[in-house]
Parts: structure tokens; C-alpha cells; sequence
């Protein structure tokens, strides 16, 4: 009954999204994504096609939303975008602000701020995601084998900002390399009963600070950022946590997405993934299987460990004006390193989603994908973009 119910609470926001409210908007871009449980900005790469000189104008998007899930229950909130160009160079990508804020029946919430400026003709990019909340989150153990814990929620009180600051490349052959500062001040304020976090051996049982320094570069040849039909997208990232945070280790990131159209439109998106975490790494930072983008159907945690590798083939299409449909599958699990990657006990996660055509310019859409995985787990998404 609870799951019906979260289905028909997903439709529900769909409806009101699609009919959210624009104010003084010269631009439909739409800039805050609304997961099932966070609110997290899709200008995190490169935007989309350049405006000219006689489109380019300030504008402001606001929008209010309201959804369900088991582990939020019922939530409110608004978000908005402020957009703005910092000259008239044909070329210049546009600057945002993007934030929102939610609140739900059981006394989660989050509040969000994401900056990006463009500044010297595209030359020096910088970010600054910034966001604080209270949230119910869940750990089951450390490992691709935990079983199933009925007890494993607890509750974190969490502030954390990253800024990036991006120029291009001098070395390496890519579209943008930066510099990355990483703050997280994570507490877990109740156990909820959850007797796994009783462990004093357990590497941030009570929570902590982190403070991380690295770098990144990007390869971006895609076509469009929010539904491509062809080219490719490359993430590399490594941050070192070094002894002035309460836990010393370090984080290393690959993300390689191929688009191909058979027409059109009808495209097949590719996605391999892995995630290592090195060094006295926090439980709650430890690469996680599972969420909104990746292995759809696992609760955002349900395996953790040191590392995560995965892959995800989906296939997208319209099929009626506006509406369209996905397919999806995905294989991946988590392992204690590299060489210890257990292939035959791989998880796999498959489902569809329907799409709507939010904004035909742009071609943005909102989502929902309801996704499977084993041992019968399940989960329903929402949101703005595609998942990758």
C-alpha cells in the first residue's frame, strides 16, 4: 500500500511541476534537479547551446514542488534560478544561482545554494554547491554481502560546500582542469536504534569534519547536456583528505558516458562508472551503490566499501509530442579494492521511466523511473534531467 501510495505521490508532483510558475523568466533553463529525497543542481557540467547577443537578458525561474517518499514522507518546498550573463560576447555561457529548500512531515529538511560564474570569455569557471540539512539516512554495513537490517536508519545533521575553480588546460588535452576544495561537517545526532553505529571501531560512528584539496579535468563533446543524441562525456576527480580533517584518506572518481542515435531522438546512453576511496575514510563517505542515477532500485547506500564500479546501458525515445519513455539496465557492486571486484555476485538493476518534454528549446524533460533490483529491492525516481 505505501508503495501505490509513493507512485501516486510521484504523478502528483510530475503535475505540479510541469505546471510550476515562472517569474519575469527570459529563459526556460531549468537548473535544480528534484530527486526523491534531494534537490541538486544540472549545471554542474558545461550548459547548454550558446544564446546570442539579442537573447541574452537576466532572468529569474522560481517553482514550488511537493512529493512522497517512504523515507521523507510527505515534503514541501520551493526552488529558483537567477540567471545572468557577465557580457556580450556571442559566446558566453550564462552565470547562475540556482537554490531551494524543503521540509518534510518528519522533520527532514535541506536548504541549497549552487552558484556558477563565467568569467574572461568562458576562460575561468567557478563553482560553490552549498547546502545544509537534516536527514534520515540508512547503513546497513560495510561490504557487497550485508543482509537486510530493518534497524538501519539514523539521523545526520550535515553542512557541505565544494568550490571549483576551472581554467583550461596547459597539460592535459581536455575541455577544463581545476583546483577543488571540499568541506563536509557531518553529526549523527540519533541512532535510531541502528546497534551498527554502537561500534566504536566503526570509522566515523559519531560523524566528523572533513576539509579536502584536488583537482579534476572534463572532456565534454556532447551535442546537447540534457538529452544528447551523440558525442561523449569524461569526469576524471581526485581529492586528498589530509590530517586538519578528523579523517585522513582520499577519494578518486571516473565517470565515461557515450551517446549514440539510431535516429533522431532514439538514442542509446552508455555510463561506466567507479568510485575508490583510500586511507580512514568515513563510513557515511565510502563509495555507495544505489540512487537516483546509478543502479536505480537500491536505496542510495543499501552496499558500501572502499570501492564501486558499475555500468548502465539505457535506451531513450519520444513516442507522442512531448511524452516519451526510457528502458534501463545496469550491472555493478562494491568491493573492499580493486582486485578483490566480485563478478559473480554482481548486482543488477532494470526498469523504465516516462518523460515529459519540459522545455522544447533546451530540451529538458522531467523523469520518472521506477527501477528493480535484487533480493527485491525497488525505488521510484523524479525529477528534472536524465539520470545521465
Amino acid at each position: 500500500m505505501k508503495y501505490k501510495f509513493t507512485l501516486v505521490s510521484c504523478l502528483l508532483v510530475l503535475g505540479g511541476l510541469i505546471t510550476s510558475i515562472t517569474l519575469h523568466g527570459q529563459d526556460d533553463i531549468i537548473t535544480d534537479s528534484l530527486s526523491n529525497n534531494v534537490i541538486e543542481s544540472v549545471y554542474k557540467e558545461h550548459p547548454t547551446e550558446m544564446k546570442s547577443d539579442s537573447t541574452k537578458r537576466t532572468s529569474f525561474n522560481g517553482y514550488p514542488y511537493l512529493f512522497y517518499t517512504p523515507e521523507s514522507k510527505l515534503a514541501f518546498g520551493a526552488g529558483g534560478i537567477f540567471i545572468f550573463y557577465g557580457g556580450k560576447s556571442q559566446d558566453l555561457r550564462p552565470s547562475k544561482i540556482g537554490f531551494g529548500g524543503w521540509y518534510s512531515t518528519n522533520k527532514q529538511y535541506k536548504l541549497s545554494i549552487n552558484p556558477n560564474f563565467y568569467f574572461y570569455n568562458n576562460k575561468l569557471y567557478i563553482e560553490a554547491p552549498s547546502s545544509f540539512g537534516y536527514f534520515i539516512n540508512k547503513y546497513f554495513g560495510i561490504g557487497y554481502d550485508t543482509p537486510d537490517y530493518s534497524e538501519a536508519s539514523y539521523a545526520t545533521e550535515t553542512f557541505s560546500t565544494t568550490i571549483t575553480v576551472q581554467v583550461p588546460p596547459e597539460v592535459f588535452a581536455a575541455d577544463r582542469t581545476g583546483l577543488i576544495f571540499d568541506y563536509d561537517k557531518t553529526s549523527i545526532v540519533d541512532t535510531l536504534g541502528n546497534e551498527l553505529l554502537l561500534d566504536d571501531s566503526l570509522t566515523g560512528h559519531n560523524g566528523g569534519t572533513t576539509i579536502g584539496f584536488g583537482t579534476d579535468l572534463v572532456w565534454d563533446s556532447r551535442d546537447n547536456i540534457f538529452f544528447p543524441n551523440s558525442g561523449g562525456y569524461q569526469y576524471f576527480r581526485i581529492i586528498f583528505y589530509p590530517e586538519i580533517s578528523d579523517f585522513n584518506f582520499a577519494k578518486i572518481e571516473l565517470d565515461v558516458r557515450a551517446y549514440r542515435a539510431i535516429s533522431p531522438d532514439h538514442v542509446f546512453a552508455f555510463n561506466f562508472y567507479i568510485e575508490s576511496a583510500l586511507g580512514d575514510t568515513p563510513f557515511y563517505k565510502l563509495p555507495a551503490l544505489g540512487g537516483q542515477k546509478r543502479m536505480r532500485g537500491y536505496f542510495n547506500g543499501r552496499y558500501r566499501d572502499n570501492f564501486y564500479g558499475m555500468m548502465q546501458l539505457e535506451y531513450r525515445q519520444y513516442f507522442w509530442k512531448r511524452l516519451g519513455f526510457v528502458v534501463f539496465g545496469g550491472v555493478g557492486n562494491v568491493s573492499d579494492n580493486i582486485l578483490d571486484y566480485h563478478f559473480d555476485n554482481l548486482k543488477y538493476s532494470y526498469g523504465a521511466g516516462l518523460r515529459f518534454l519540459f522545455n522544447q528549446e533546451q530540451k529538458v524533460n522531467l523523469r520518472m523511473d521506477i527501477g528493480f533490483g535484487n533480493d527485491g529491492n525497488r525505488g521510484i525516481y523524479f525529477g528534472i534531467q536524465e539520470a545521465f
